[in-house]
């Protein structure tokens, strides 16, 4: 069964875990119905949507005193591994009822957000920074929907110069005198593991600004460099084609003041992204359409591993799903 093709095989965070409570909790994550529980405040679980008897969403059942996942139709409990533990009205042994389990994908708890892997095979550990290896309550989280492609919103992460024009009215401010004293961008780029380091400087300005991009979905801003006491993991989560669930995960730096700082008003300031990013609500385009110029490097070389990568993939679990 081909799942998840417009994001196959990827670890993503879905929602906040403090989010999710003991009733099941229906959630789209790259065009896939999703069910999210729990049983404690450290199990959790996270099912395709669909009972396997008749395909009724498990989402409106419930969780039962033992921690299973109830089907609302004809009452099949489900562990939080997927396997099917009761049928009523039916005397199943073990074997019988293990061909009868929930699909059940791989979930972690990290940076206070539960993730998800988005494939059942070859399940890999999630390759993180170290910025998201700190404590849970550490950080302050914030997401919101967006109607426009994932990509759209790496896209923009990924490019500094908008900065002064697009947040002119916000933290863009001290930008803005530079962009029209003919500043040159300087802009460098190191490829990491799993994905590149981009070091953006303005030359009439002192300091630069950092950027990661960590595949798929997640960059970090490293402001806490420049003397800003947080330092932000933005994350574009696929909801289908359409929407993107953009997720901000600010990880206060404990040796700066943070009497003072305003986190709803910084996290308000992407506002100013989404207008950007959902007037151009398509996935992004490959590098051969379109103008590019040399400060356009960082998104360009996002454009490429993305159809390389993703798309080659979703191309395949089609193609795939058409042979069978």
């Amino acid at each position: 069964m081909a799942v998840f093709e417009m994001f196959p095989n990827f670890w993503t965070p879905v929602l906040p875990a403090a989010e999710i409570g003991s009733a099941p909790l229906a959630v789209e994550l790259a065009g896939e119905s999703l069910v999210l529980f729990r049983h404690s405040a450290e199990q959790f679980a996270a099912f395709l949507d669909r009972c396997p008897h008749r395909g009724v969403p498990l989402s409106r059942g419930q969780v039962t005193e033992d921690g299973c996942l109830e089907c609302p139709y004809h009452g099949w409990r489900f562990a939080l591994n997927g396997a099917c533990t009761h049928v009523p009205f039916n005397s199943l042994n073990p074997a019988q009822r293990s061909k009868l389990s929930a699909t059940r994908l791989p979930t972690r708890v990290i940076a206070g957000m539960l993730w998800v892997f988005t494939g059942t095979e070859n399940v890999p550990e999630p390759q993180l920074p170290s910025s998201l290896l700190e404590p849970n309550d550490r950080y302050v989280i914030h997401h919101e929907i967006w109607n426009a492609h994932w990509t759209r919103a790496i896209d923009i992460s990924l490019d500094y110069l908008h900065i002064p024009f697009v947040h002119r009215d916000s933290f863009g401010s001290e930008f803005h005198d530079p962009a029209h004293q003919d500043a040159i961008a300087q802009i460098s780029i190191t490829t990491t593991a799993d994905g590149m380091t981009v070091t953006n400087q303005l030359s009439t300005l002192p300091y630069g600004v950092e950027i990661d991009w960590h595949q798929p979905n997640n960059v970090v801003l490293k402001l806490d460099l420049g003397g800003l006491p947080l330092r932000p993991h933005l994350f574009a989560i696929p909801i289908n084609a359409q929407q993107m669930r953009f997720m901000q995960v600010a990880l206060p730096n404990p040796g700066v003041d943070q009497s003072n700082f305003d986190f709803d008003q910084f996290f308000a300031a992407s506002l100013d992204d989404r207008i950007m990013v959902e007037s151009q609500a398509s996935e992004v385009p490959n590098t051969n359409e379109g103008c590019h110029v040399p400060t356009d490097e960082p998104s360009l070389r996002f454009r490429r591993w993305y159809y390389r990568t993703v798309n080659n993939k979703r191309m395949d679990i089609i193609q795939n799903a058409s042979a069978a």
